[in-house]
């Protein structure tokens, strides 16, 4: 397991890219932020989202930010002040805490909301009766979260080429992970395939369900910020052993998954050789991918 703070693997430059601001504009307008005067970000990490949703707010709005790490509550106070230094700072809050037992009181915010937080806990339906108590009666809850089996799944311009056998091993390897994962307590990566019928056993109303509209695609000549940013990412994570290539965790979760330590072996040479092919096919000029990918942003107001 990597010793470094929760997710910091993941913090990459390619985090972004991840929406397109005209569609949260839209998102914002559906969702009446301007009417929000108030609003907590769950594990806010270094503050990704809050800086994308703090301008659509009420002018004067209150934020709060809550991480479980501290160093990550540091840089989310320090990067949001670079980035709105106009606001006032008794506006603003991070602090360090838990998403099961938040430093927060009762029914104090208009817009309760998280973003890739729900898919690490081992029991999400108790991080939701939280966030929602922290909310006010009407208030929102939003709550951005994946379907990350399309992830490993995508079609790409090498796919059509490869045996169906491989195809389908690739996919067993990758729901033994999942279901090892759910197993050793470390969440659902799929989560948001679940969230509406969550948020209807919890009582809430207005459910509503969108998806994310930037995918990440991959096309030479591999040259906008995004692209680079991307391709970046995933030679870091091969070079260092993190994030998708932690080889050692990967094996604990197929083994919880019910998979053969043969069948680990197997498939993560075969990880090996699919990444080692896409690499040459980008430095040829022949690798293409539209990128699709499922992450819904689902939304709800407290009775």
């Amino acid at each position: 397991m990597s010793d470094q703070p929760h997710s910091a693997e993941f913090f990459g430059e390619q985090r972004d890219f991840w929406w397109n601001r005209d569609f949260l504009a839209l998102m914002a307008a559906r969702w009446r932020l301007h009417e929000a005067s108030a609003l907590a970000d769950i594990g806010c990490g270094v503050g990704h989202w809050s800086r994308l949703l703090y301008p659509h707010l009420r002018p004067g709005a209150m934020l709060a930010g809550v991480d479980r790490e501290r160093r990550w509550v540091a840089e989310a106070r320090e990067n949001f002040q670079r980035t709105f230094p106009a606001i006032p700072p008794e506006l603003i809050s991070f602090q360090q805490g838990d998403a099961l037992q938040l430093p927060l009181p009762d029914a104090s915010f208009d817009v309760v909301t998280c973003q890739t937080v729900l898919m690490h806990l081992a029991q999400p339906m108790d991080g939701l009766r939280e966030m929602l108590r922290i909310l006010r009666p009407g208030g929102l809850l939003i709550c951005v979260e994946p379907n990350n089996f399309w992830n490993y799944l995508a079609y790409t311009s090498l796919t059509e080429t490869e045996p169906v056998e491989i195809l389908v091993n690739r996919f067993e390897f990758w729901l033994r992970q999942h279901r090892g994962r759910i197993a050793t307590g470390r969440g659902n990566h799929s989560i948001g395939e679940l969230l509406p019928g969550y948020f209807a056993e919890l009582g809430l109303r207005d459910i509503v369900t969108h998806q994310n509209d930037r995918p990440a695609s991959l096309f030479p000549p591999y040259a906008s910020p995004d692209q680079k940013a991307l391709l970046e990412q995933g030679r870091q994570w091969q070079n260092s052993a993190t994030g998708p290539w932690n080889k050692a965790e990967l094996l604990e979760l197929c083994r919880r998954g019910g998979g053969t330590d043969e069948f680990f072996e197997k498939m993560f040479a075969d990880l090996v050789a699919k990444y080692h092919a896409e690499q040459r096919a980008v430095t040829d000029g022949t690798y293409h991918a539209a990128g699709g990918s499922i992450n819904y942003l689902i939304s709800a107001r407290k009775p």
